[in-house]
This record gives C-alpha cells, sequence and structure tokens, in this order.
C-alpha cells in the first residue's frame, strides 16, 4: 500500500472500507511501505477483554493488529485469524511483542467468556475485546470502520457485514498501515518488521 500523507487521500481510500464478499477483495499493493505519519484515524480505546477485565489500548506500550469481527462469523474472520496465525510463525521472535486485538461487533451474543473460547482455536497471542454496543460503535467510528446486523435467517442466527481490515497500531497507540484481505501472511510480516528498524 502507498505511504499515506494527506487527510484528502486517507478519506478517498476509507470509501473503499466497506465490507465486500473476499472473492471481490483488490489485490496487495506492490508497495508495503510502513506509513512515516499515522492516518488520521485510529486511536485510544477502552473495552472489556476476555477475562473481564477493562482494557486500555493508552496502558499498553507495544504494537497491535487490531481486527473487527464476531465469534459467530462463518468465513471472513476465521480466514483472517488462520492468516494471522501464519504471519506470527513467519516473523518468529519479531512478533514477541505483538498482540491482536479481535473487537466484537456482536456484544449481544460475544460475551467474554465466548471470546474467550473462540480465540483458543487459533494459534494467535489475541486478545478478545467487547462491550456494551455504544463502546463498540465509537471504536468502530474512531476506525473508519463498519458493520451492519442482517436479518435472521441461518443456522447461527443473524450474520453480519464488516469492514476485513486488520489495522497495524505502533507502539505509541499510532494507526501505521491497515491490512486488506487480499495481504498475504508474507506481506503482513514484511510490513510488521519495518516498526523495530
Amino acid at each position: 500500500m502507498n505511504t499515506i500523507r494527506s487527510t484528502g487521500l486517507a478519506t478517498l481510500l476509507l470509501l473503499f472500507m466497506a465490507c465486500k464478499p473476499l472473492e471481490r477483495a483488490p489485490q496487495s499493493d506492490p508497495d508495503l511501505t510502513l506509513s512515516v505519519d499515522s492516518f488520521p484515524f485510529g486511536g485510544d480505546l477502552t473495552l472489556v477483554d476476555h477475562n473481564g477485565n477493562l482494557f486500555h489500548l493508552a496502558d499498553h506500550q507495544r504494537p497491535f493488529l487490531l481486527f473487527f469481527g464476531y465469534a459467530s462469523c462463518p468465513d471472513a474472520c476465521p480466514q483472517t485469524m488462520a492468516r494471522l496465525a501464519s504471519a506470527y510463525t513467519i516473523l518468529g521472535e519479531d512478533a514477541r511483542d505483538l498482540r491482536t486485538l479481535f473487537v466484537s461487533v456482536d456484544p449481544e451474543r460475544d460475551s467474554p467468556e465466548m471470546l474467550k473460547s473462540y480465540l483458543s482455536y487459533f494459534d494467535v497471542p489475541a486478545i478478545g475485546l467487547t462491550g456494551v454496543q455504544d463502546s463498540i460503535d465509537a471504536v468502530v467510528k474512531r476506525y473508519a470502520a463498519h458493520y451492519e446486523i442482517g436479518e435472521q435467517g441461518s443456522a447461527a442466527g443473524y450474520l453480519i457485514d464488516h469492514s476485513l481490515y486488520t489495522y497495524l497500531i505502533d507502539q505509541n497507540g499510532d494507526l501505521r498501515f491497515f491490512f486488506r484481505p487480499s495481504h498475504t501472511a508474507e506481506e503482513i510480516a514484511t510490513v510488521v518488521r519495518q516498526l523495530s528498524r
């Protein structure tokens, strides 16, 4: 992805951030350069983690990957978590401080206990985050993300259309890159390694 250096360009890019089927996702950009400046969105958040404790992003001076999803998601979420697991494997020791934040857009069903159980299936050092609807919506808005609850009708209940981007946050809490579904585990690792340079 090209380095974002202006608010105008970043705003334009946000028009593409609604959830799309994976097969229609744009191709990876050849330029995997970490943004020198933080993006004009993102920032601190306070939610409840999967152990039932308050989580303040500002309290943690470490890099994070952040993804919006939900435990009943049938495809995009497990695919993303599997790709992140591969990226962690590639990174090895370079990922020792990196954690993943899985922010639920389904607080009605995703209790801390549910998120803890769900995330245990993936080989990713992840922290599940949930909270009251207003708190979730505030974080979604802050990160220029999107979700929409669909109609009831599947065996799992309602489905949720949601943004598929994974955000890279540096140790200062600044948003430095966002990955599309088309970015590979190798590309994710390439960008993450730039944080330690």
